[in-house]
């Protein structure tokens, strides 16, 4: 028989909907089916010459080999049963002796079809029962590594969020890990939130590595707390499998026991410190409410997030968050409607109001029912005591338990969103207090400098401009702003002489000059409050992009970004503006000579950013 065509007219089998190879006496392949390959996604020159335990997508087991050799060695047709990666079920083979060789015929058997297929697979998760799993195991390649995994918090998530949606969490775990997971690789749910997976193989660490990655990736898990944890154990071969389970069983319970020790209490309690920390480092009240919105869709399931504000009986919506993205919401984003339903509800009772069957509700707005909605949680945000706007929490096409421990934490984050939008508020306070301060400072430093009348408002408010185009935060807008009005303080220790001599300073006084950079950042260094930032356009303004500029010759984007930004304003100022030794120039032959100096004096990214600005018509 050759090496590698069989001996007869294979093209019956070409179009036949089951799996058809044929081996040769040496074990190896001479004919593949169009069917086979589709199913092993494999091509003709993958598997024709190799050997059977080679060819296959995934290594049979010894006694399925055996059973080959006998075939072929004894000429006796053989029939048995098998676990089939590809066709994740049990499939049945037959093999005929054909010229010294082997015609395998395999096709998925009954016992998988649907109507028997509750029996094989578990019908919240679609892995394979228990059942299913033990008898697979069987043949399976050997060594294979075992994982044990057993979800984290669900007794939590089942409080937050009602039984079906500790079920809805169960499901999308067990999706997520499955498509991690290679073909090859068994997967069973062993329990109520437990899985065991056994992965052809003796790398623990591949297997954990992929567990890892599936975990981080998991919808809606809590921040802080792994999504489940993992024991792992090799299955060697001629050792029982009961060994490795306990010893991945061990090695599971030592991780829970660590995750207890490092996280006690509610998870809840861990979400919030998190929660809190990173709204501590918010400055602009969008990004507050936002974020608390895009928090609470993350921890609670649920589909919609709407931040709403009221102003005496009216509402709109300021703020939301979806998942999947939804651009339906954004046309009523602050669309003013008569408060109704039950965000009166809200006003009224001055509490948390819910539904878990929305439709049904006597307070039901028809426009959102006609959008989808479900179930609802609406709770009040309060400023100085008086509510003054409303978080909603909706499901759109499926009903979601409102449990008590869900409006605990609704509550907890209106409570903790309050908190941060009073800080900032009281924050924006005291910040134009000190920005209303430097500013007067700016304007007696133009007092004792005549001719750049106007310049600090003008500077200032020009590099905001271009901080906004360039994406700069509402934080470092305000760092920049407060540069601007500090920039010439140093000029306060310029000698009169030379600060206002008419004509061209000579070498010696050009260097007193310059000294103004270093002398103010030295006096602004002693104001309480000034930030890195602002003393750093202070010093760095007269820096230039080629590293000829001073105080310290910085080049590049060495040079702080703030002052990157404020030297184009600064000069484009001067060059439009009247001084004793010039005249101003046309702000057009300005731009001109600012966009010449891109690259030399300036940043070519500020100076595009510069230029953008004009074109808007700043």
């Amino acid at each position: 028989m050759s090496d590698v065509a069989p001996l007869f007219d294979t093209r019956a089998f070409d179009h036949l909907q089951d799996v058809v190879y044929i081996l040769n006496a040496e074990r190896r392949f001479i004919y593949v089916n169009p069917f086979a390959l589709n199913n092993w996604q494999l091509q003709t020159h993958e598997v024709l010459g190799k050997l059977l335990e080679d060819g296959l997508p995934s290594r049979p087991p010894q006694d399925v080999i055996d059973l080959y050799q006998r075939a072929i060695l004894n000429r006796e047709r053989q029939e048995f049963e098998t676990f089939g990666h590809r066709h994740r079920g049990w499939v049945g083979v037959i093999l005929y002796p054909h010229s010294g060789g082997v015609i395998a015929h395999v096709r998925r058997l009954r016992r998988d079809s649907p109507a028997s297929d509750a029996a094989v697979r578990d019908a919240l998760t679609g892995c394979f029962t228990r059942q299913t799993f033990m008898a697979a195991r069987q043949n399976i390649s050997l060594p294979a590594v075992l994982a044990l995994i057993d979800l984290n918090r669900l007794k939590a998530v089942n409080a937050l969020r009602g039984h079906s949606g500790g079920d809805q969490y169960i499901r999308q775990v067990a999706q997520v890990i499955q498509e991690h997971l290679p073909p090859e690789a068994l997967m069973a749910r062993w329990g109520g939130d437990e899985f065991v997976i056994l992965m052809p193989g003796d790398d623990p660490a591949a297997l954990t590595r992929l567990l890892e990655d599936a975990g981080e990736r998991v919808p809606h898990s809590f921040p802080g707390v792994p999504t489940f944890g993992v024991g792992t154990a090799v299955w060697s071969a001629g050792t029982p499998y009961e060994r490795a389970f306990a010893l991945a069983d061990e090695r599971l319970q030592d991780q829970k026991a660590q995750l207890n020790d490092a996280v006690p209490g509610d998870w809840e309690t861990l979400a919030f410190v998190e929660f809190s920390k990173y709204l501590e480092t918010l400055h602009d009240p969008n990004d507050i409410i936002q974020h608390a919105l895009d928090n609470l869709l993350h921890l609670l399931d649920f589909d919609l997030a709407l931040c709403t504000s009221w102003e005496q009986d009216t509402q709109y919506i300021t703020h939301f968050a979806s998942q999947p993205a939804d651009s339906r919401w954004k046309a009523l984003l602050h669309r003013r409607e008569p408060l109704s339903g039950l965000a009166r509800q809200v006003q009224h009772t001055q509490q948390t109001v819910w539904s878990t069957d929305y439709a049904s509700d006597p307070g039901a707005r028809s426009v959102l029912v006609r959008l989808g909605v479900r179930s609802a949680v609406l709770t009040p945000v309060r400023s100085q005591g008086q509510i003054s706007a409303m978080i909603s929490l909706m499901t759109l096409n499926r009903w979601q338990t409102i449990t008590p421990h869900m409006r605990k934490v609704v509550e907890l984050t209106a409570l903790r969103l309050e908190h941060a939008l009073e800080l900032r508020r009281v924050v924006h306070e005291v910040r134009t207090t000190l920005e209303a301060g430097l500013l007067t400072l700016g304007l007696v430093l133009e007092a004792r400098d005549l001719e750049t009348h106007g310049h600090t408002g003008r500077t200032a408010q020009l590099a905001t401009q271009i901080g906004l185009s360039l994406g700069l935060r509402s934080t470092e807008l305000h760092h920049l702003q407060e540069g601007a009005y500090l920039h010439d303080v140093g000029k306060l220790v310029i000698p009169d002489a030379i600060l206002h001599k008419p004509g061209k300073l000579t070498p010696e006084e050009w260097n007193v000059m310059q000294t103004h950079t270093t002398r103010g950042w030295e006096l602004a260094s002693r104001l309480p409050g000034l930030s890195v930032p602002v003393l750093e356009v202070i010093r760095h303004h007269h820096e230039r992009w080629d590293g000829t500029g001073y105080p310290d010759r910085l080049a590049g984007e060495d040079i702080p970004l703030e002052a990157r930004i404020f030297a184009v304003c600064d000069v484009y100022d001067a060059l439009i503006s009247v001084r004793p030794y010039k005249n101003a120039w046309h702000p057009r032959e300005a731009m001109k000579e600012i966009q010449r100096q891109a690259g030399l004096h300036f940043d070519p990214q500020v100076v595009e950013a510069f230029l953008a600005v004009f074109q808007r018509g700043a």
